[in-house]
């Protein structure tokens, strides 16, 4: 089981990068006659909702699919995956959800860390660029803490601490990660109260 604090760095992008790593390991897909490795085999093209299709692709050769590509025709240029779907440990229920904007470009992650058919971990990227996480530290289906980037460093970190669904502790960080000022909700308002540096 995954567990996440506020410290917790382990963004779902890398980890949607470990299901891809998977696919050009031996163990991944199926036999091919010529060379005795396993590749990742297209199960089926489905017609679904809003005029997109949807590709199933079986990862690990068990004959069950394990990722979803959700693909949009353009008339003027190449097709378009708007969204991707996969189960990463195999149980048969979707773990990542990827969404992509109209030039291919992600737009938003949601994870499922600890397998238990709950999202607990959001990324929220514009431009391509992750600028907001919000993670369910401690699995209760509630997010309560949220992580602010400026590129690829944490600028501001937002808890409920006290799981109130109101944030009440806020801190601040330079170009190195260090915590340069904080905030504290005192009356469970969730405006800030006390600053310190």
């Amino acid at each position: 089981m995954m567990t996440r604090d506020h410290t917790a760095s382990v963004p779902v992008h890398l980890l949607a990068g470990f299901a891809l790593i998977a696919c050009v390991l031996p163990a991944c897909g199926h036999k091919t006659a010529q060379t005795g490795l396993r590749r990742a085999a297209v199960i089926s093209m489905t017609p679904v909702e809003d005029g997109l299709t949807k590709q199933a692709i079986d990862i690990n050769g068990d004959g069950i699919a394990d990722v979803f590509n959700y693909i949009k025709e353009r008339e003027d240029t190449a097709p378009l995956m708007v969204r991707k779907e996969s189960d990463l440990n195999w149980d048969g229920r979707i773990d990542l959800r990827a969404w992509f904007d109209d030039s291919g470009v992600l737009t938003k992650e949601e994870m499922d860390g600890d397998f238990d058919g709950r999202v607990d971990w959001v990324d929220h990227y514009q431009g391509g660029r992750r600028v907001m996480s919000e993670i369910d530290t401690d699995f209760d289906g509630i997010f309560d803490l949220f992580k602010y980037y400026e590129g690829k460093v944490v600028r501001r970190l937002e808890r409920d601490s006290d799981h109130d669904g109101k944030v009440d502790f806020w801190e601040y960080f330079d170009d190195q990660g260090n915590v340069v000022k904080t905030g504290k909700d005192l009356d469970g308002d969730g405006v800030m109260d006390v600053r310190e540096g």
